[in-house]
């Protein structure tokens, strides 16, 4: 199986230590020249610098005709190009992008994309638990968008900025599944703080998405 990684740390991480054997082709691309180092570091395996957008730096790296490609990048677009690249132009033969943003589920969806998730943190919660590439590929759902997540972004002048989680009383209609500061993922429990900047991920459903905003728009008085 050959499988193209772009982008992406930690989670880049995980695939590549799950699936980095004999029976595995593993090809990994990254635009970031530190996280090169420490995935080469990490798993004794050739990282390339380079460009997932750019079908240049893709066939550089090799990613012509990959089983599986995997676009992990923060930018919700870039993945969307990176995996029509790949796509279209490189013969892959299936596609997955991670986006923060959840309305791009359905529309990347609807553009050709194989699987859409709509957070990096569900996909390695989903890699965990799959036995084979086969499985992570069967796994990559929603349930047909009757689970929604949410992305809230904290800042300086809403109410929970500098309050933690247990202030905010949200276990009857969401569940907040990660918070992303920077390039961090925080795995939360009821003492993490809001800061500003902070990114909420919230799992919720369809008929809650409009309580889980409301909650959020309270301003500082």
């Amino acid at each position: 199986m050959k499988i193209v990684i772009a982008n992406g740390k930690h989670e880049a991480d995980y695939i590549i230590s799950t699936y980095n054997s004999r029976s595995n082709t593993l090809v990994v691309i990254n635009e970031s020249e530190e996280d090169c180092k420490y995935l080469s570091v990490r798993n004794g395996i050739p990282v390339m610098k380079g460009l997932a957008t750019r079908e240049t730096d893709l066939r550089e790296a090799g990613a012509e005709n990959a089983d599986l490609f995997i676009a992990l990048s923060e930018d919700d677009m870039a993945n969307y190009v990176a995996c029509k690249t790949a796509k279209q132009l490189l013969g892959a033969k299936r596609c997955i992008a991670t986006v923060l943003n959840p309305k791009n589920v359905e529309v990347f969806r609807k553009l050709g994309i194989d699987s859409v998730l709509s957070s990096t943190y569900l996909l390695g919660e989903q890699i965990r638990s799959a036995a084979s590439v086969e499985n992570l590929i069967n796994t990559l759902s929603l349930h047909d968008e009757k689970v929604v997540i949410m992305q809230i972004k904290i800042t300086n002048d809403l109410y929970y900025e500098g309050k933690t989680l247990k202030d905010l009383s949200i276990s009857k209609i969401g569940s907040v599944s990660a918070v992303t500061r920077g390039h961090k993922v925080i795995i939360p429990n009821g003492a993490t703080q809001l800061k500003e900047g902070d990114i909420v991920l919230i799992v919720t459903t369809e008929e809650n998405k409009e309580k889980i905003t409301g909650l959020f728009q309270r301003k500082k008085q």
